[in-house]
């Protein structure tokens, strides 16, 4: 659901939606299950599909601001606060910028930048060809692992990162896919005329190349390639670019909490999202496993709700760590046994 939000009236006009209904219990796929209690996809899909919404998108790291109401949003803020796995906050990575979003559609927000010390990160870039829009150029400089360049299927080809004003560079990172160079040279320029040759290889062997040269002054960088590894064109991730002296930043650890929020001129929380992510090992959660056990307590409040079938329940962490997932059941204090269907707030 999000990623249609994400591509909203631009490449996606509709949803296909297969097999969210049960059948026996131990079938999967459903959004509720046998016993009709509601499972994470149905959460998830729940807070997607909220009127005024607020997403983050794994793939590029953007965060955009969905409004699917018939009336415009002005003014409204869109805030990201990145946390590490022990709960700490570390503002230098979060954002939050002022915006509005037309009635049924989306509008972007910022992008959240993990890799400050990345020089390319958002900089111009110029390439010798590309297969679609799909495959530009400029995605080798916005920070996502899921977007990449592709040339066309001949030699050579080039493709040079404009770093706006002249910096000190000492470092390259090149993340190819499959496709890689074999050969290759790494130019730098002050003009992007002429060119000064830094680096060469001519027997690249693709995925995460780290080059390391003698610090110069340039601010252009260029990856110019002149034989490919394979008969498909050039395809690279991304295209960073380190000054010579190392810089020192925040510690983040590798899995880390993205907390989004929307809220109004007046400060009304309007849509919070929440995320995990891994930095160094996509997709990889299992540090997860690694949190000590928080000591909850959860009460069961009465109030005037109660006669309309709603209860409140105020759920509370009383320990350092991060309670992470937590599921709550009613369940009938007589029998045992859960009290089910039932709803409940995210």
């Amino acid at each position: 659901y999000e990623a249609w939000n994400d591509k909203m009236w631009n490449d996606a006009a509709g949803l296909l939606i297969w097999m969210s209904h049960p059948a026996y219990p131990s079938f999967v796929w459903q959004t509720y299950d046998y016993y009709y209690d509601p499972t994470g996809a149905y959460w998830g899909a729940k807070k997607a599909c909220e009127h005024l919404h607020i997403q983050w998108n794994a793939s590029n790291n953007n965060v955009k601001a969905v409004n699917t109401t018939s009336q415009d949003l002005k003014g409204v803020t869109a805030k990201a606060t990145v946390y590490d796995l022990n709960g700490k906050e570390v503002p230098r990575y979060g954002q939050a910028r002022r915006i509005d979003v037309e009635s049924s559609n989306i509008a972007e927000a910022f992008t959240l930048n993990f890799n400050p010390s990345n020089l390319a990160f958002g900089k111009k870039v110029v390439a010798s060809s590309s297969t679609g829009d799909s495959r530009r150029a400029l995605m080798v400089t916005d920070g996502g692992a899921g977007s990449r360049w592709e040339s066309e299927y001949s030699d050579p080809q080039w493709i040079y990162v404009d770093l706006g004003k002249e910096e000190e560079v000492g470092s390259v990172v090149l993340k190819w896919e499959t496709a890689c160079a074999q050969e290759y040279e790494l130019q730098v320029s002050g003009d992007a005329k002429k060119w000064k040759t830094v680096y060469a290889n001519k027997e690249g062997k693709g995925g995460t190349e780290r080059i390391d040269f003698h610090p110069v002054a340039a601010r252009y960088v260029k990856l110019a390639a002149a034989r490919r590894a394979t008969h498909f064109g050039y395809s690279l991730f991304e295209f960073e670019i380190y000054g010579g002296k190392a810089e020192r930043t925040e510690e983040l650890t590798p899995l880390h909490f993205i907390r989004l929020e929307l809220t109004d001129k007046e400060g009304n929380l309007l849509s919070e999202n929440f995320y995990w992510r891994n930095g160094v090992k996509e997709l990889d959660y299992t540090p997860l496993n690694t949190l000590p056990e928080a000591e909850l307590t959860c009460e069961l409040a009465d109030g005037p709700e109660k006669a309309e079938g709603k209860m409140k329940i105020a759920v509370k962490n009383h320990s350092g760590t991060v309670a992470f997932a937590n599921r709550i059941r009613l369940v009938n204090k007589v029998t045992g046994k859960r009290v089910l269907p039932i709803i409940m707030s995210d």
